[in-house]
């Protein structure tokens, strides 16, 4: 059974968050259907430098409700900044994850002064292409339909989130076979109403806003991550970031798909122990 994480109270609903390590502030913001979890071995690599705040967002791990004023990204990230000011953070490096990065860069264009550096896995500020919107409503009328996530419609959401040769990889790796089989088990454990809140969670996300055109705008350090064998993002994508980014840096993984921090820890760990250490946090 999982140990019961810290909450701070935010808009009258609890927010759950690991808060581990001391230092400077390193703030993780998972994507859609994750959870804090799957920052633990950036987590394990950083605390002992860094302190290190992963959030469960709402709808998704231990946070299983979401404030009734809560419309959009937009409103997320000032969440996230009201939980900083809670904590008595002033200011933070923020690392997100697919829609994690949307909620990131919606939290430097509100407080640019307060956010130091950024690094963005598998992440995508730009409209969510529309082909990716017809296959995601699909998967989220199937799942309000059934108030459930079945079996069946876990492997096809699972097999989305790893790399196209994850079956490769799991034989190599008994631990990320293990992983694989944990997000399946996780997938089919949501109650129906968490999945409600999940689901407005998702809507909220897949329908973001463009900031595309505001990521002039960030001026700060930010290091740009993506798998090369994933299905969820594109390189393209990454490097129309970049281009868009001044200054940043690109990071390309190969055979690692959405959850590239997972499936290859130990180049995406040391790339952002490298962009951290050269962020200035002062």
């Amino acid at each position: 059974m999982s140990t019961l994480m810290p909450h701070k109270m935010i808009d009258n609903q609890p927010l759950y968050y690991v808060d581990q390590g001391h230092g400077p502030v390193v703030i993780f913001c998972h994507g859609l259907l994750a959870s804090s979890a799957m920052w633990q071995g950036q987590i394990d690599k950083l605390s002992s430098q860094y302190r290190c705040i992963a959030i469960d967002f709402w709808g998704h791990g231990q946070t299983t409700t979401v404030p009734d004023n809560t419309q959009n990204l937009q409103d997320v990230a000032q969440q996230v900044l009201t939980l900083m000011d809670m904590l008595d953070i002033g200011s933070a490096a923020i690392i997100g994850h697919g829609s994690g990065g949307a909620i990131a860069a919606e939290v430097i264009l509100q407080a640019p002064a307060r956010i130091h550096g950024l690094v963005m896995l598998n992440s995508f500020v730009g409209f969510e292409p529309q082909v990716n919107c017809i296959k995601y409503q699909g998967l989220m009328a199937k799942i309000a339909n059934e108030q459930t996530i079945s079996a069946e419609l876990a492997q096809t959401i699972s097999g989305l989130f790893f790399s196209k040769e994850i079956q490769q990889l799991s034989q190599q790796d008994a631990n990320l076979s293990t992983v694989v089989a944990q997000f399946n088990t996780q997938l089919t454990t949501y109650s129906s109403a968490q999945l409600a809140v999940l689901l407005n969670m998702a809507n909220m996300a897949i329908f973001k806003r463009d900031t595309l055109e505001y990521v002039e705008l960030l001026t700060l350090p930010t290091l740009i991550a993506v798998g090369l064998s994933g299905y969820l993002r594109t390189a393209l994508e990454s490097y129309l970031m970049h281009d868009s980014i001044d200054g940043s840096q690109l990071l390309h993984i190969e055979q690692a798909g959405h959850f590239a921090n997972i499936e290859k820890p130990a180049i995406f760990n040391q790339h952002l122990i490298d962009f951290l250490s050269k962020v200035n946090f002062n």
